[in-house]
């Protein structure tokens, strides 16, 4: 927008002049801290408000002393870049704009276009489904409030969604049979499955975030589910849901897989008996909790997610699939 090309910006923040052009799509800039100071000077911004913006830029292995400060590499296929809403950058650009983007899609709230990299459809109207909006906005309320780990908590919830759509469980006679027809699309359209059970994957999301903080701080808490019990919870589940006799008739299998990876170790006398949470313990971010140990910041949900089964793939049991994850 400033009139300045790839490579003269790059010679500028010190890469080589032999350097080639960068196909923003397939490759990532990485910036030593000499190069990130230069940039900062450049646009006339601070430092932290870049990093804020580039999400990754603060993560290149390059050090101060490195002679090389400016580096170009091929992502890995599995963590491609997400195409901008063409909306949102009309005007602004002549050449398509790609997102650093945590999964492999996201929503724009500000259009209702679902992008990503799903058989070569990058944009995808919404506007049809506010409920699939709706759900963006929720999801992003949750991580504020919860923060890396809601990453893995909507990695295990759109597994669980994705294992009722596979059994046709759930929404699927209804809500999501509704949704499909409103994107133009069937069954057979795995890239669409994602943006079909989106709304509902959201809310078992917030019902887990209630759980693992339950869990977290030994204690129940006004808000969510009386009682530690899993029959209640997942109850609750339901309720939340609007669809209590699905979750009865069989949708309350995929939740006691889940549950049975995230149980609690800790006796309840145990739990009880240590300190009270502190005033505004509802908004503070969960740590990681077992099973997950690391959270890969960037990349398929399914890279997240401890459990076992896939969209696509073929279905067992969900007994044999729980042991599958011990």
């Amino acid at each position: 927008m400033n009139g300045w090309t790839f490579g003269v910006l790059a010679r500028h923040v010190g890469a080589p002049r032999q350097l080639e052009d960068a196909d923003p799509r397939l490759q990532e800039v990485w910036l030593g801290p000499v190069a990130r100071e230069c940039l900062a000077q450049v646009s006339g911004r601070r430092l932290e408000q870049l990093e804020k913006a580039l999400p990754t830029l603060a993560l290149a292995a390059i050090t101060a002393k490195a002679r090389r400060q400016v580096r170009v590499e091929a992502w890995p296929q599995e963590q491609l870049p997400v195409q901008a809403c063409a909306l949102c950058v009309a005007g602004r650009a002549e050449r398509p704009v790609w997102r650093v983007c945590s999964d492999a899609w996201t929503v724009c709230t500000r259009h209702g276009r679902w992008t990503g990299e799903a058989e070569g459809r990058f944009q995808v109207g919404v506007g049809q489904l506010p409920e699939v909006v709706e759900a963006q906005v929720r999801r992003q309320r949750l991580e504020r409030k919860t923060g890396l780990y809601a990453r893995v908590l909507m990695a295990d919830a759109l597994q669980v969604a994705i294992y009722w759509w596979q059994c046709r469980q759930m929404g699927s006679r209804s809500v999501w049979a509704g949704r499909q027809d409103a994107l133009g699309v069937t069954r057979a359209a795995l890239w669409a499955v994602p943006m079909v059970v989106y709304p509902e994957a959201v809310v078992v999301a917030e019902a887990m975030a209630v759980r693992e903080r339950q869990r977290a701080l030994g204690r129940s808490f006004a808000g969510g589910p009386a009682g530690w019990t899993t029959g209640r919870w997942v109850e609750w589940v339901g309720e939340r849901l609007g669809m209590p006799e699905e979750m009865a008739e069989g949708g309350h299998r995929a939740l006691e897989a889940w549950l049975m990876a995230h149980r609690n170790t800790v006796p309840v006398v145990e739990r009880l008996a240590g300190p009270a949470p502190s005033a505004g313990y509802r908004s503070v971010p969960l740590r990681l909790l077992e099973p997950h140990a690391t959270v890969p910041r960037f990349g398929p949900l399914e890279q997240v997610t401890c459990l076992p089964w896939r969209l696509g793939g073929p279905m067992t049991s969900v007994s044999e699939q729980a042991a599958a994850a011990w």
